[in-house]
């Protein structure tokens, strides 16, 4: 039995064995459809994959896909766990921990902060995944659509959709807006298009009256739309492009995905809405708390601000300090006696600590003495970057 990180000589034998393992999930068109960016015809699938081998075959496997954020022109390294697979006769032998334990030791060799991955919750828990992020998921119903959106806006007829294709002139205009973001993920303009198409969305190109006016992501499953992603080179038109997505792609109705801090759609859509949830999103392991806390610390002062303050936390045998002073954040951290003497807070087993800081738990829970405001912090990954 060997553990290599495999060349693009393996892609087939990966996409045959994936395909297989997870069967019906994932037609039809296999993971080529699923994740064209990674499996699809042009993607090399090149080094991206650990593989466990015995006799020279496959017997179990994961992705390893890099994902950034950006802000403020920093840049926070992670990656996306995924593909995840045993073979039927090879469960139960500790195969899956070894590939998840060779992740954590190459995270640490190469710097990675974060590891990102979508499963059952406790499946995970023991290798340090947490569900985290804050996702808002609005949802209209066919009397939303007549009753609030016609109300909100009669101008849609300016408004028309059509599929966005790769190479042209219109994937570099979308790829623009996504990269004017404050806070977004790292893709490439050369296969924006392509990424947009995981999970088999469609990419729309927004246009009024002809023109170019921005991109949305439209989600089909069993029947039911949801817009992922949505972005416009001019966000007056926002009830606009809703009404005419509504009449002329989902007169049944459909949903919005939201991250936390997209404040003015969430106004919008919150009046006319027939509900709304807030939940945990993907699963995250931190393999750099401080770096992580740190770089959502500084997106959220740019996103929304922070009131100046301080607070503290244990966690692990080591001290956190977060400061905030005239927008500028500092996030330190000690071991050792200066953490064992500290007494001012309280201790977090981290499972519990990471989620408080990214998850909707701390709009639930005591503050413990956190500065009103600054949690739960804006980390959340659109659905196309999960892998």
């Amino acid at each position: 039995m060997e553990v290599i990180r495999a060349g693009a000589q393996w892609k087939e034998e990966i996409l045959r064995f994936a395909d297989r393992i997870f069967g019906e999930d994932v037609q039809p068109g296999g993971f080529a459809e699923l994740i064209p960016d990674v499996y699809g015809p042009e993607a090399p699938c090149d080094g991206n994959h650990l593989l466990v081998l015995e006799e020279g075959k496959i017997r179990a496997l994961l992705l390893t896909e890099p994902i950034s954020f950006v802000s403020g022109g920093e840049i926070l390294k992670g990656i996306g766990v995924g593909t995840v697979s045993v073979a039927e006769d090879a469960r139960g032998r500790g195969f899956m921990q070894l590939l998840l334990k060779t992740v954590r030791e190459w995270m640490k060799e190469e710097g990675y902060a974060f590891a990102v991955l979508a499963g059952q919750r406790q499946r995970y828990a023991y290798w340090g995944y947490e569900p985290m992020e804050t996702r808002i998921n609005m949802q209209l119903e066919p009397g939303n659509g007549k009753h609030g959106l016609k109300r909100a806006c009669t101008d849609a007829e300016a408004i028309s959709f059509t599929e966005l294709e790769e190479g042209g002139e219109e994937e570099g205009l979308a790829y623009e807006l996504f990269t004017r973001l404050s806070l977004h993920t790292l893709r490439k303009r050369e296969n924006f298009v392509r990424h947009l198409k995981a999970g088999r969305c469609i990419p729309l190109v927004i246009r009024k009256n002809g023109s170019f006016a921005g991109y949305l992501c439209d989600s089909v499953r069993d029947g039911e739309h949801k817009i992922t992603e949505l972005e416009l080179a001019d966000m007056t038109l926002y009830p606009a492009v809703l009404l005419a997505y509504w009449e002329q792609r989902a007169p049944e109705g459909f949903s919005v995905g939201l991250s936390l801090y997209r404040t003015e759609e969430f106004s919008f859509l919150e009046k006319i809405c027939g509900r709304y949830e807030l939940r945990t999103g993907y699963q995250y392991y931190m393999e750099d708390l401080q770096a992580v806390l740190a770089f959502f610390l500084r997106a959220k002062q740019r996103l929304t601000g922070l009131l100046d303050g301080k607070w503290a936390f244990r966690t692990e045998g080591r001290l956190y300090c977060c400061s905030v002073k005239d927008g500028n954040v500092c996030v330190t951290v000690e071991a050792g006696e200066a953490a064992e003497q500290w007494k001012d807070g309280k201790e977090w087993e981290r499972g519990e600590l990471v989620r408080f800081l990214f998850g909707p738990s701390s709009a639930v829970l005591s503050s413990y003495g956190a500065p009103a405001g600054w949690f739960p912090l804006p980390l959340y990954l659109p659905d196309a970057d999960a892998v």
